[in-house]
């Protein structure tokens, strides 16, 4: 017995899928690196035999359902349901009954070659720049003088797969007195001014970058880092600020939707056919107008990699009250000076819990019902091997 999916598309779904353009198309592009040929292959063989997987039964009509295993590749857009839905719910416990406000920071295109040529390097330097910048804003007497705390996300890409680095960031909208010892609210609707944020995370990572250059810690092959550099400088940098969140909820619904998100999701496809791939964007210059955008399936593909993260390389991360050092301690100082409980009801979630018991419980969802009789319960017989030949890596020359 097999898996249903095979190594094609599952029987009678006839959506188009990313792994199906990379299936079909890998071969136009040249030649690729390690991780990013073990991201292609995964994508491929996700929910496919060359995972295996297992056979369940109904414990009331007997019905059988074969089931193939998820790669859990960050990168793949069918695998990002449960890690986000886990996240999200370890984040609970951390929320203050106050307002949240979303800052993002981004980056001039003059900059984009040197952030490529090392991306580790390069977006380590980002959220550096856009922790400072935030820490010291937020220390100004003139501005909120406290110490704040906040979640930044990378992007990298724009709807249309553009090459777009910027960080998304969940401020919180007060902070910690200097000593401890009060808790300073922000303005209801204001957080900071963004030209006054704009103008300091300029000269952050212009000054980050140039010593990276000058120590050769950043590789500059062409010779051109410093003029780059020069000519981001003579740029505004854009900083918006959005207004704030309508409660703590709407913040974990947010960020539900942006922590664990991939460049472009299955469901924007809407054709492969012909060597060129048709998807949906979001025009935010025409309120958000729906849009159709036709690319060479090689061009897609180049762009899905070009948003790849380095192995490893963690996009969430936490600073200030919520640095994971000790936000234990300054939070429970935050509930304190604001005369609140801790978040009880938001425990760790069991580590006994199931990913289809957590499913249930957070979207009612329940995978373990039969689907033919919709009483009986499904439950593992069998489990089946992976298919060796499905998982061949792509072919000498197929990757980006």
């Amino acid at each position: 017995m097999t898996c249903l999916a095979g190594h094609g598309r599952r029987a009678g779904r006839s959506k188009p899928e990313i792994a199906d353009v990379f299936r079909q198309y890998a071969h136009r592009l040249p030649a690729l690196s390690g991780h990013l040929a073990r991201t292609v292959r995964a994508i491929i063989n996700c929910r496919t035999a060359a995972l295996g997987g297992h056979v369940q039964k109904c414990d009331s009509c007997g019905h059988r359902v074969v089931t193939c295993n998820s790669c859990r590749n960050r990168n793949c857009p069918k695998c990002q349901g449960i890690d986000e839905l886990r996240w999200v719910e370890r984040q609970q416990r951390w929320l203050l009954p106050i307002d949240y406000h979303h800052v993002v920071f981004t980056v001039p295109d003059a900059l984009h070659p040197l952030l490529l040529r090392s991306p580790r390097l390069g977006y380590g330097l980002l959220f550096a720049a856009v922790a400072e910048t935030l820490r010291e804003v937020a220390l100004r007497p003139k501005n909120l003088g406290a110490r704040i705390g906040f979640t930044a996300v990378l992007h990298t890409w724009s709807q249309l797969l553009a090459y777009h680095p910027h960080i998304h960031c969940i401020v919180t909208g007060g902070g910690l007195g200097p000593d401890g010892s009060r808790w300073i609210p922000a303005k209801r609707r204001f957080l900071f001014f963004v030209g006054v944020l704009g103008q300091v995370f300029r000269g952050k990572l212009l000054h980050k970058l140039e010593q990276a250059l000058d120590s050769s810690e950043l590789v500059d092959p062409d010779q051109d880092g410093h003029a780059l550099l020069r000519r981001a400088a003579r740029k505004d940098w854009n900083v918006y600020s959005k207004p704030p969140f309508a409660g703590p909820e709407q913040v974990l619904r947010y960020l539900g939707r942006y922590t664990h998100r991939i460049a472009i999701s299955n469901q924007r496809l809407v054709s492969v056919e012909d060597g060129n791939v048709t998807f949906r964007w979001r025009d935010r210059a025409d309120g958000n107008a729906v849009r159709f955008q036709t690319l060479d399936a090689a061009e897609f593909l180049r762009r899905f990699l070009l948003h790849v993260l380095p192995p490893g390389f963690q996009r969430i991360r936490h600073y200030g009250l919520l640095a994971n050092g000790c936000r234990h301690r300054d939070l429970e100082t935050c509930r304190r000076l604001l005369r609140v409980e801790a978040n009880s009801h938001h425990n760790e979630t069991p580590s006994t819990e199931s990913w289809q018991e957590l499913l249930l419980r957070v979207t009612g969802t329940d995978v373990t019902r039969c689907p033919e009789c919709k009483t009986g319960r499904l439950h593992t017989i069998g489990r089946l091997e992976p298919v060796p030949s499905s998982a061949r890596p792509p072919p000498s020359g197929a990757a980006t």
